[in-house]
């Protein structure tokens, strides 16, 4: 009796062992096989981290997703278009650069000539320094619209926008600008209704601000100058309208490029593209028309369409 039970103890522990060694083997085989897929499956990705490693730092190139698994391909379109929206912001501060350098260049040479006549005695003080107080002052606008223009594509990727009764915004725009107004003696008339947008206020109060400082340098002395913002639809519409000379067809398309004026003494040719990038910015239109009466241009129209912001309540 006690022989057969300890026969029964052999076989069972020789059964668990050889239980537990296939087991093994399994498990063992089962490892194998895993690492196996997985380092074929992620192969494309750790390739992909390898190249990304490689990069240049200004390399904003789209990533190649044809052999990537399928999951991981909504990443890589992810990161594509961030890489899209950093190649755009990276060309925007080199097209900055490049056009501030060339800009700024100019009035600083005038200056040094000025400053170098007036030191040799060609003219007398009093008019040397006159003719460098106008090119300080132009120089100053100069830089001060590219900074606007640089601050314009900042805004933007912030987003940091509200809701804002643009019509307010008009009215103290025009507010701060009544000092030229006056200067000139022009007729000026304004008129607005309530028009809830989604911006963010500087953007609005540099749109309109550009708008208006160029039509009073074309609205003649005792001009007329009007504006006109109220809803149209489900956009809010704002008028510029002065008494100038108009433009030509040709002129029209290239104001809104930069440094592209019509008015080479008092203009920097920037003022009207920092207000296309904000309509653009904000999703609107700007156009500019000549109003013509009786087949003759009385003036420039600048019109400007913004989405309206409805209010829920």
């Amino acid at each position: 009796m006690a022989e057969t039970l300890e026969l029964r103890r052999t076989l069972a522990r020789q059964i668990l062992l050889d239980t537990l060694i296939r087991q093994l083997l399994l498990i063992t085989v089962i490892t194998a096989v895993v690492l196996v897929v997985v380092q074929r499956v992620t192969r494309p990705v750790r390739r992909l981290s390898e190249n990304l490693r490689l990069r240049r730092e200004d390399d904003l190139t789209p990533l190649e997703a044809s052999d990537l698994p399928r999951e991981i391909q909504p990443l890589t379109d992810a990161t594509n278009q961030v890489m899209q929206r950093l190649q755009q912001v990276l060309d925007h501060q080199k097209r900055f650069v490049r056009d501030a350098a060339h800009q700024l260049r100019t009035p600083l040479a005038v200056l040094k000539v000025q400053v170098q006549s007036a030191l040799r005695g060609d003219v007398p003080a009093q008019e040397a320094l006159q003719e460098m107080q106008v090119t300080v002052d132009r120089a100053t606008v100069l830089a001060n619209q590219m900074l606007s223009l640089a601050k314009v594509e900042q805004v933007r990727q912030l987003q940091n926008f509200a809701t804002l009764d643009w019509a307010e915004v008009v009215r103290a725009v025009a507010l701060d600008v009544s000092p030229l107004i006056a200067q000139k003696d022009i007729d000026f008339e304004i008129e607005s209704q309530p028009c809830q947008v989604h911006a963010h206020e500087w953007m609005l109060r540099e749109l309109v601000r550009n708008l208006l400082h160029n039509a009073i340098r074309h609205t003649p002395n005792r001009g007329k100058l009007s504006v006109l913002i109220e809803p149209v639809g489900s956009m809010a519409q704002l008028c510029v309208s002065d008494s100038g000379t108009g433009i030509g067809d040709s002129m029209r398309q290239r104001l809104f490029q930069p440094f592209a004026t019509g008015d080479t003494k008092s203009g920097t040719g920037l003022g009207l593209t920092i207000a296309r990038e904000i309509v653009i910015a904000l999703n609107g239109t700007i156009q500019l028309n000549n109003r013509v009466v009786d087949l003759q241009i009385e003036g420039l129209d600048a019109l400007v369409l913004i989405p309206m912001r409805h209010n829920p309540n």
